[in-house]
């Protein structure tokens, strides 16, 4: 199935510290104090090897190879996670999130949640920033970087600042200025005193995001949304329809929509009415209430995930927070 968790050692390779947010999935620990402690914990601790490709003719068993190709392979599972380029060289989980050490290590951030998914074909962990913004007296929101890398080709290794808004346990993917919502790459360095220098500057980049999200949250939240104008702004994130079941779908989902934006969540003192909260009533819905297919509810809960932060619930908030900052005069790139 796609975008699922990986389990393929029996076990969602997925661990979270404190209470399990990230939609219930691993198992809870009480913290991870290295890089190398995360990937343990979370079943990272794998390798990935390259090996060459042949192709084999099924009627004369005939083989040719590929030169200009490899496969990298994930050694333990000895699956295939992707064809690449003869140059292209593997960040091993290990060495893609160690960096992030010397930033732990000085109370810069904390890890707080690793994963993969596709069998392992992509990578992730989580570190927070031990600092907070606030909506208003009762809407707290955490500051995280998100590093991800992929062993299949399809990305490089990449931090990009995200944030959880407490409430809600809602989450919103930064975009990052001339780079879109896919984060800043990060390079392979061989040297350990290099790869500290870039992890300390790709923190204070992602640092001036978060400085900057807090202007636009506060922007967001100065611009009063009445009816009309609130139904205009839900009705415009959503493509036009033709099938009486496109549209009883988009009528059920700008239900909940106008639900969401008159909930008890919304309705916090400084937020009731306002443009934050228009756009906090698109991302519970892509968060919490979308549906996904799968077997079992863990499959769905997997998809579920994968999508929030890869895919087309991303995809939907990025829409919903560029459309909010819109209102209150304040555009960003995003696209």
């Amino acid at each position: 199935m796609p975008h699922e968790i990986d389990t393929t050692t029996g076990q969602p390779a997925v661990f979270v510290t404190g209470t399990p947010a990230w939609h219930h999935l691993g198992r809870t620990i009480e913290k991870a104090a290295t890089s190398a402690e995360a990937i343990n914990l979370a079943g990272l601790n794998w390798h990935v090897s390259q090996w060459p490709i042949n192709a084999t003719d099924p009627t004369s068993w005939h083989s040719v190879s590929d030169p200009d190709h490899v496969a990298n392979v994930r050694t333990d599972t000895r699956s295939i996670l992707g064809l690449v380029s003869k140059d292209y060289r593997v960040f091993q989980n290990a060495e893609a999130f160690d960096f992030m050490d010397s930033l732990v290590g000085d109370k810069l951030a904390m890890f707080e949640t690793a994963g993969s998914l596709k069998g392992g074909r992509k990578v992730w962990m989580l570190a927070r920033i031990p600092k907070e913004y606030r909506a208003g007296p009762d809407d707290l929101i955490k500051p995280y970087v998100l590093l991800i890398n992929s062993h299949d080709g399809t990305s490089s290794l990449r931090m990009l600042p995200t944030t959880v808004r407490v409430v809600c346990q809602n989450t919103l993917n930064l975009a990052l200025q001339n780079t879109g919502t896919d984060g800043i790459a990060i390079r392979h360095r061989p040297s350990l005193t290099d790869r500290v220098k870039e992890a300390r500057e790709k923190l204070g980049i992602i640092a001036a995001r978060f400085d900057q999200f807090d202007e636009e949250l506060h922007a967001m939240l100065a611009v009063q949304m009445n009816g009309r104008r609130v139904k205009r702004y839900f009705d415009n994130l959503l493509p036009a329809v033709t099938t009486d079941r496109e549209k009883i779908n988009r009528l059920q989902t700008l239900t909940l929509f106008q639900a969401n934006f008159e909930n008890a969540r919304n309705n916090l003192p400084g937020i009731r009415g306002t443009a934050w909260a228009a756009y906090n009533a698109v991302s519970e819905w892509a968060d919490h209430q979308r549906s996904f297919r799968g077997k079992d509810d863990l499959s769905r809960a997997e998809s579920r995930l994968a999508s929030v932060w890869f895919g087309s619930s991303n995809a939907i908030k990025q829409r919903a927070y560029a459309r909010a900052l819109e209102l209150s005069g304040t555009t960003r790139d995003f696209e």
